[in-house]
């Protein structure tokens, strides 16, 4: 039972911190489109991207090669654990627009092409370079938890400071 509410904790403030994040980059998104009259709903996504993304890096922070660079200096463990992540994004983000795709002409090759024609690389670019920065947000603020000891960077954040 402690393990999971261990589990449901870290989820859960993952989640948070991601929906903050892909919430302000939809939000920006969301300004700059209201020019053109396009308008796009940030707050189901930003959720279902919080969630999935939360579930990822747990999952995958518990693999041992996603620690490769543990013993060196920090700075290459965030860039490494950005880069894997930002790498795991595109291949997802890739299979699911070509997915999409598929669906809407029952055959690989006819979906491959509709994916390229009607795709744009350079939304799917800013997309993924948005999406890389809070994974190195995210990835800064681990690591200073670690260097801090856990849990004394929420504590940095959160609690008032003691008065001397």
């Amino acid at each position: 039972m402690h393990k999971l509410k261990r589990e449901i904790k870290k989820i859960g403030s993952l989640s948070l911190f991601f929906f903050i994040g892909y919430g302000y980059i939809l939000l920006v998104m969301k300004l700059f489109l209201k020019e053109f009259e396009v308008d796009v709903m940030i707050v189901g996504k930003a959720i279902i991207y919080a969630l999935i993304s939360a579930k990822a890096v747990a999952i995958m922070d518990m693999t041992p090669w996603l620690n490769r660079f543990a013993q060196s200096a920090r700075y290459l463990q965030v860039l490494y654990k950005t880069a894997i992540y930002t790498f795991a994004v595109s291949v997802l983000s890739f299979l699911e627009n070509l997915f999409h795709a598929y669906r809407e002409t029952k055959a690989l090759i006819p979906a491959m092409t509709l994916f390229v024609e009607t795709r744009s690389f350079s939304r799917f670019l800013g997309v993924l370079l948005s999406v890389s920065i809070i994974f190195l947000i995210h990835n800064i603020f681990q690591e200073l938890d670690q260097y801090l000891g856990k849990g004394n960077l929420s504590k940095f954040f959160f609690h008032s400071p003691k008065s001397s």
